[in-house]
């Protein structure tokens, strides 16, 4: 039986107040009596769960927020870059020390904000330290890059209550204060995303593992959470002390508001906002989905970040079809043009104006030169006319227009929204077939494979062999005259590792012809 929830059997209003699913560790259990569980924090699941529990380590979910203890820095996995030898140096007007801080907000992926003993944040209005001198309250940093610093809201009263660490801690209460001193600010078990945040209360199953004294999926509503579960559509989707639904449970913190239209800001999707994205797109009601929905692709347990590889499903294990056909001339991925960093949570990079930190879940892209964004640029754009979608903006000049020595040619608008409506024509892309003639054989192939094309003029030609996923395993460049040529390629990647059995994609590009033929590779 589940032990995570007090259940009311639906919001409704009483005396005034609307009641929900509560955070609490109480449970109404048949005849109207209550069971308690309580949190035991993540150390107590490594003796059965080691494997888990390593991954969770290693991945972002811990580090949501660390509690400063004995006036030392938090302790950050190796793969996070985050130049943190440089914070108490820079953070305000750089007289800090860890004295001085009760908590430090994130600081593994993008960004690190800092919480002082008054429980104020850093260089925000009511903080009782010096205020952010030169705009230094929040650094941001992404992919191994110093973003430096920003300043943060520095006119607004940020307090690190209930309202901020619900979804950056476990076992969060409206009551009591975490930081003592420092009154009325809520209490929470465990500081960052433990194990206890996604599958409930675990003292029951401390005490006596079993499967029936666990939550599998942890459903629970915010405290603060008005409309008492997640809005899709105007239709309020609320816990189920005894479902299973990774969807809810993901959702209940990647999104801003718990209702629908997608948060933007600046030109750009806000942090927060990925099941809101994902629950417009045709994969959220997907069969092939098998009501899994996030974890048909993530492993909850790992991270993507860093190179990490919580990814266990590639888009094309469903789209091959689209990968076969793909007019694009460089080593692009799905990612880039369906998921590309269109949100942001600390910084915008590049100069191309459209690439955030954040990758986008929307996955569709429309392709013309309109706004993806309503008028006053709040939310996302999703109506009748226009559907929640992605533009050539974010997918196309997110790259083409990022550096002007990239050898990534720039494109207008205009030019990116042509060239995205026949990306994957297969039309558009067999009509050049006959131009090259290109050939791949043996097919199926054990490792040695002949590639041949035939050019009627002297061209540079460049042989790309992609997975299923997008994702390039081995490309060479060279210049050839007119007549047939035959190049042998010995089946290894460009890293010089031999490449699994399976499907692969040979595209060769002359000039401005492209030709793609399926190639399978056997053991």
């Amino acid at each position: 039986m589940k032990k995570s929830l007090l259940l009311l059997i639906s919001p409704v209003l009483l005396t005034g107040l609307l009641l929900v699913f509560t955070s609490s560790d109480f449970l109404m259990v048949p005849g109207g009596k209550f069971q308690t569980a309580s949190f035991v924090g993540s150390e107590a699941c490594q003796t059965c769960h080691s494997s888990k529990y390593n991954d969770w380590v290693e991945s972002g979910h811990p580090y949501k927020f660390t509690v400063i203890q004995n006036n030392q820095p938090p302790v950050y996995p190796p793969e996070a870059v985050n130049f943190q030898n440089t914070w108490m140096d820079s953070l305000a007007d750089g007289s800090h020390n860890w004295e001085d801080i009760a908590g430090v907000i994130g600081g593994y992926g993008w960004k690190s904000r800092f919480v002082g003993t008054d429980g104020h944040l850093i260089g925000t209005a009511g903080s009782s330290f010096p205020t952010a001198g030169f705009g230094h309250n929040q650094f941001n940093f992404y992919g191994g890059e110093d973003h430096g610093w920003v300043d943060y809201h520095p006119g607004d009263e940020k307090i690190y209550n209930y309202g901020c660490f619900k979804c950056h801690t476990t076992g969060g209460e409206l009551t009591g204060t975490w930081l003592p001193g420092v009154e009325g600010l809520g209490t929470f078990t465990e500081g960052g995303v433990g194990c206890e945040g996604c599958h409930g209360p675990g003292s029951d199953h401390i005490a006596a593992p079993s499967s029936s004294n666990i939550d599998k999926v942890y459903e629970f509503a915010h405290l603060d959470n008005s409309v008492g579960g997640l809005d899709i559509n105007g239709v309020v989707q609320t816990p189920d002390a005894n479902g299973d639904d990774i969807n809810f449970l993901c959702g209940t913190c990647h999104n801003r508001d718990y209702k629908s239209p997608i948060n933007s800001s600046g030109g750009f999707i806000k942090h927060h906002e990925q099941w809101d994205e994902f629950v417009t797109t045709g994969h959220y009601s997907s069969s092939s989905f098998d009501n899994k929905g996030c974890v048909t692709c993530h492993d909850p347990h790992k991270r993507v970040i860093w190179d990490g590889d919580g990814i266990k499903q590639t888009c094309g294990s469903c789209h091959s079809n689209q990968v076969a056909n793909l007019n694009h001339s460089s080593s692009t991925t799905c990612l880039d043009c369906h998921m590309p960093f269109a949100a942001k949570s600390g910084t915008t990079r590049g100069q191309s104006g459209f690439k955030g930190d954040i990758r986008s879940h929307l996955f569709k892209i429309i392709p013309d030169t309109a706004s993806m964004f309503i008028a006053d640029g709040s939310f996302v754009r999703d109506d009748a006319d226009r559907p929640a979608a992605l533009s050539p903006a974010y997918s196309c000049l997110g790259c083409h227009n990022d550096d002007p020595d990239d050898l990534i040619p720039d494109k207008t608008i205009e030019q990116a929204a042509a060239g995205a409506a026949n990306m994957h024509s297969p039309e558009y892309i067999s009509q050049h077939e006959h131009d090259i003639a290109l050939g791949v054989y043996p097919n199926p192939s054990r490792g040695l494979t002949n590639i041949s094309f035939t050019l009627t003029s002297s061209e540079e030609v460049t042989i790309s062999v992609y997975n299923t996923s997008g994702q390039l395993i081995y490309s060479t460049r060279s210049l050839h005259n007119t007549g047939t040529h035959t190049l042998q390629w010995n089946g290894l990647s460009n890293t010089g590792a031999s490449i699994e059995a399976g499907y692969y994609l040979v595209q060769v590009i002359a000039g401005n012809t492209s030709s793609v033929q399926k190639l399978i590779m056997t053991d």
